[in-house]
């Protein structure tokens, strides 16, 4: 027996757990009678459910609070971007507005994903990095791949090897970075504008095209994104 949620059909029990971890009253006359019984899920059990659709809905009725309350993540680095760009207000007209723009990395013990078989095998830590929307302050929390980062600062920077991964090297605008993918070649980009999880990337006159994507360099999110909404 199923539960379609949020248009994602889930087993029965599990799905009666992601209703109770949204909280509020019993949504389904059907579950009244043992509604007050069912246990909501916590973090590590949403880590460990295997299907992605139904791991993204637990996480979302679960909310950033009470995850980040859960796994007490660490502070990893903390970056402030100073920012002006041009907004239309509630009459209509342009003006100019000045903001700091704050970007936070922080990392999740690995043991908060669940356990190996091995006793000598260990599940690699986690990061994220947190943010807000830039017209609502609504926050958001990106899960970044800390090994990719490093590569891509690696690809950019002679000083530093990718073999020797230092994670104490990445900070929080590596990750907002590598965040966003394009086909451009570095050096092929004349802006970039961010019209909330829309980004737009308008290339040079001349440009050339890779046969895969890759991930924004530090540089080029701090020089080239011109204007955020």
């Amino acid at each position: 027996m199923e539960i379609v949620i949020n248009n994602v059909p889930t087993e029965f029990n599990l799905g009666c757990r992601m209703l109770k971890t949204k909280g509020g009253d019993c949504p389904f006359d059907e579950l009244q009678d043992f509604w007050e019984d069912i246990q909501p899920l916590n973090f590590k059990e949403i880590a460990q459910i295997p299907n992605l659709e139904q791991r993204r809905v637990a996480l979302l009725f679960l909310g950033l609070d009470r995850m980040i309350e859960e796994v007490k993540p660490t502070l990893v680095s903390t970056e402030t971007i100073k920012k002006q760009t041009t907004w239309i207000n509630e009459q209509g007209e342009l003006v100019e507005h000045k903001f700091d723009d704050t970007y936070e990395l922080y990392k999740v013990a690995g043991e908060y994903f669940g356990k190996t078989q091995n006793h000598w095998q260990r599940i690699d830590d986690a990061y994220y990095v947190r943010c807000k929307d830039t017209s609502t302050d609504r926050e958001y929390l990106i899960w970044v791949d800390l090994n990719s980062v490093w590569n891509v600062k690696c690809e950019n920077n002679k000083n530093l090897n990718r073999w020797n991964f230092n994670p104490n090297e990445v900070d929080a605008i590596d990750c907002i970075a590598w965040t966003i993918q394009t086909n451009i070649a570095q050096g092929g980009i004349e802006k970039i504008v961010r019209q909330g999880d829309c980004i737009m990337i308008k290339p040079k006159a001349r440009y050339e095209t890779l046969g895969r994507e890759r991930h924004l360099t530090k540089w080029e999110y701090l020089t080239l994104l011109v204007a955020e909404s």
